[in-house]
């Protein structure tokens, strides 16, 4: 399956669009990752931000600010609805089509809370994804922080 982007397929508002996010600190916003801000930042969805994370998008102008302080440098991030892998720990399921689902990596989901920010609605579950990828999920990115 290719990937599924809501502009092509449907030609809903893909709000907000691509958007600049400057990197927090120490952070490498690599292409295709998701991104989230914490207080006005870009880092990588993690437990740790669980809370206070707000799904930015995926990164489609990347850049690595991993040496770099606080607002060095900015990444480009658009709304998709994009393939992830699941989390090793608590994978989401069929049983979860059209449940929120979180954020636990820069390229995982995960059906906890506890694992990351939210991420959007899990739109689909391929069991037998030849990429690893069963996670379709739409991400909601019009929340900020």
């Amino acid at each position: 399956m290719s990937s599924f982007v809501i502009a092509r397929n449907y030609g809903q508002n893909t709000a907000p669009g691509r958007v600049s996010v400057k990197l927090d600190a120490a952070v490498n916003g690599e292409l295709g990752f998701m991104l989230v801000t914490v207080a006005g930042y870009g880092r990588i969805p993690a437990a740790a931000n669980a809370a206070t994370g707000k799904m930015a998008g995926l990164v489609v102008e990347p850049a690595d600010n991993s040496a770099g302080i606080q607002g060095a440098l900015s990444v480009i991030v658009d709304v998709f609805t994009a393939d992830f892998a699941a989390d090793g720990t608590n994978p989401p399921t069929q049983a979860d089509v059209g449940k929120l689902v979180y954020a636990s990596s820069a390229t995982t989901i995960s059906r906890d809370s506890a694992d990351g920010p939210p991420a959007g609605k899990l739109i689909s579950f391929v069991t037998g994804d030849p990429q690893g990828r069963p996670c379709r999920v739409a991400l909601d990115c019009m929340l900020t922080s």
